[in-house]
């Protein structure tokens, strides 16, 4: 269906790009809810990263899902993972001197080390939901890797990192100068971001009214926050 968008664990990507034969990766896979969504919906292929040992022991098999126990960021060497009480676990610091963490050691990989022990060249969906770690993470990568994505959705941290904004601005930018489309789906923050590959097949018209729904969903959102407020 033309414009057809689809949301899951507060992601957005367009499902028409994802099929039996897909490869979909799950950068913080948390739980698992998104990768056994995506299997149970689209019969596809899931290959995720999780490093914080609690959650990697709720993650159900799947003959179509593949767990690597690592972080991915910047760089490959070994760190501490914080957990926090109150939101995700991050390889990034406390943003006061309240939030206190316990600290768990962990792998962190680049994406290019990902790709390599997965054994894939291709991505016809990349989850990026890796609680900060995500602009080293871009950083690290060349423009072809990116390019070997159809879509990327990704949860910036702005909401919490606000000192990464121009980070998320500059990477922005460099996705668009790559041939993607950039679709924000959150009006505040870049908490739901999509970025969609020109090799994909979605045309310019298309993308012209993707642009048009995330604008009119951040309005909504506007909204709806008056309305409760």
């Amino acid at each position: 269906m033309f414009g057809k968008v689809a949301h899951v664990c507060m992601h957005t990507f367009l499902p028409d790009l994802i099929g039996t034969g897909s490869i979909v990766v799950d950068l913080g896979a948390n739980d698992g809810d998104f990768a056994h969504a995506m299997i149970e919906r689209f019969g596809c292929r899931v290959i995720a990263a999780e490093p914080v040992r609690d959650l990697l022991g709720r993650i159900q098999p799947h003959p179509l899902l593949q767990v690597l126990p690592v972080a991915v960021g910047g760089s490959n060497q070994s760190l501490s993972v914080n957990i926090y009480p109150s939101r995700c676990a991050s390889v990034l610091g406390a943003v006061s001197v309240e939030e206190k963490a316990v600290t768990q050691s962990a792998d962190m990989i680049t994406l290019t080390e990902f790709l390599r022990r997965a054994g894939i060249d291709r991505m016809d969906l990349l989850k990026v939901d890796i609680e900060g770690a995500e602009i080293d993470m871009f950083d690290s990568c060349s423009d072809e890797e990116l390019c070997l994505a159809m879509q990327i959705t990704v949860e910036f941290h702005d909401f919490i990192y606000p000192e990464h904004l121009p980070a998320i601005r500059r990477i922005c930018e460099r996705m668009r100068d790559n041939g993607f489309a950039v679709l924000p789906f959150t009006f505040r923050n870049a908490a739901d971001v999509l970025f969609i590959n020109r090799e994909s097949g979605v045309g310019r018209a298309e993308i012209a009214y993707l642009k048009s729904v995330s604008r009119y969903g951040r309005g909504l959102s506007r909204v709806l926050r008056r309305v409760a407020s």
